[in-house]
């Protein structure tokens, strides 16, 4: 029994579905990133990146510290994930980080995915332990627009859930 609510202690699950409207928890970088509110994964508002028709090579990256996160715990994340990729200009990648003091990166795991489809998927990263040095934790989601974009290109995400034991 005591086992039982030590392990209980030790664990947390970080969710975040958009359904609030926002991007509270997140920290969003370049333009394109909007809360879409019709059907989700998970209810009806989902986090969206547009590449519009003429975005240039650049990152759009939607972030979240993962609090929490101490050495020897294990993060497991997992998202949905939707698109519409007409002309192949962007890609995404999902990934957990730690960092150090420093800023530089101890320990990582990434998905890419290059072909989406218009029905959400459930992505799920490989399990990260995090090692000792870690001053901080992030899930990153990266848009990356590779080749000046054709067409107009939109990813959404959602249901995130980041589990830490």
């Amino acid at each position: 029994m005591l086992l039982a609510g030590v392990m209980f202690a030790a664990s947390a699950q970080l969710r975040s579905s958009f359904e609030g409207g926002d991007f509270s928890g997140w920290t969003t970088q370049g333009e394109g990133w909007s809360i879409y509110e019709k059907a989700a994964s998970a209810g009806v508002k989902s986090a969206m990146c547009t590449v519009s028709k003429g975005d240039a090579p650049g990152l759009k990256a939607c972030v979240m510290v993962i609090k929490k996160a101490e050495p020897g715990w294990v993060i497991k994340a997992e998202l949905d994930v939707a698109g519409k990729v007409k002309s192949n200009s962007s890609k995404v990648s999902l990934a957990v980080l730690c960092i150090d003091e420093a800023g530089n990166t101890l320990q990582e795991v990434k998905k890419q995915i290059t072909a989406p489809t218009a029905e959400f998927k459930k992505v799920i990263l490989s399990e990260l332990v995090i090692p000792t040095g870690t001053a901080e934790a992030y899930f990153m989601i990266v848009v990356e627009v590779s080749k000046e974009a054709k067409a107009k290109e939109w990813w959404r995400f959602d249901n995130v859930v980041i589990e830490l034991k």
